[in-house]
């Protein structure tokens, strides 16, 4: 009897191995198709990234083979250019995916997402750098604030603070609030004409899946830039 148990508990935990193997090979069938389907569908629109990385979440991945609808598809693009805020890696979670896997195999599969949210963070020194503004620094200061500190000419040492905000048309706007120079280095006026000129509109990249800017936000690490979308078709 016990030589019995001990080959049923050894046959399970050989067919758990088995279903987890196939549970994860259908996966990775599964994300290889949707990257290339949406590598396409980029390419047709104009998008310039580097491909398309998927990941399937949720386990198992066979029952939602199953039910042809997917918890959440991750999807990762990096070098998105265009525009003069470029995005050095996007990370898009598609939630509540149609896409069964018959038309994955079939070639005919248009996995539609009920939603669908990215980020992307831009370092500060890209943001200074996209502005066209130099001897500058900027840093985290707050909400939707950053820190002004530099060098520049005639003025010499400036420190300040700036606002970074989402304005019509999906751009993100840089405007200094808050400047001044050395005391007693150039007249207020001077300082004032050079806080003028940090005041500049940035457009984005050309995004994929119908993306729209919604919030900005100042962290740490840089500026992170978030976007959504519903019922998107994703390749």
């Amino acid at each position: 009897m016990r030589k019995f148990l001990t080959v049923t508990a050894v046959v399970l935990v050989a067919l758990g191995m088995l279903v987890v193997v196939a549970d994860r090979v259908g996966a990775h069938y599964a994300e290889r198709e949707i990257a290339a389907r949406v590598s396409a569908r980029m390419q047709e629109q104009g998008i310039t990234s580097t491909p398309p990385e998927v990941e399937i979440q949720g386990f198992p991945f066979l029952t939602q083979v199953a039910a042809g609808r997917y918890t959440q598809i991750d999807i990762t693009m990096r070098d998105l250019k265009g525009g003069t805020l470029p995005l050095p890696l996007l990370s898009v979670a598609a939630q509540d995916v149609e896409a069964p896997l018959s038309q994955l195999m079939d070639g005919t599969a248009r996995p539609v997402a009920a939603r669908v949210d990215g980020t992307a963070t831009v370092s500060y020194a890209s943001l200074v750098e996209a502005s066209g503004l130099t001897g500058i620094t900027l840093s985290s200061a707050g909400p939707n604030t950053v820190r002004v500190t530099g060098k520049v000419p005639i003025i010499g040492e400036v420190t300040g603070t700036a606002e970074v905000t989402v304005v019509d048309g999906g751009r993100v706007r840089l405007r200094a609030t808050s400047l001044k120079g050395a005391a007693g280095s150039v007249s207020q006026a001077i300082i004032d004409a050079y806080k003028d000129r940090l005041a500049v509109t940035l457009s984005l990249p050309k995004l994929p899946f119908h993306l729209e800017l919604k919030d900005v936000q100042t962290e740490s690490t840089g500026l992170v830039v978030s976007f959504t979308a519903k019922d998107v078709e994703l390749a």
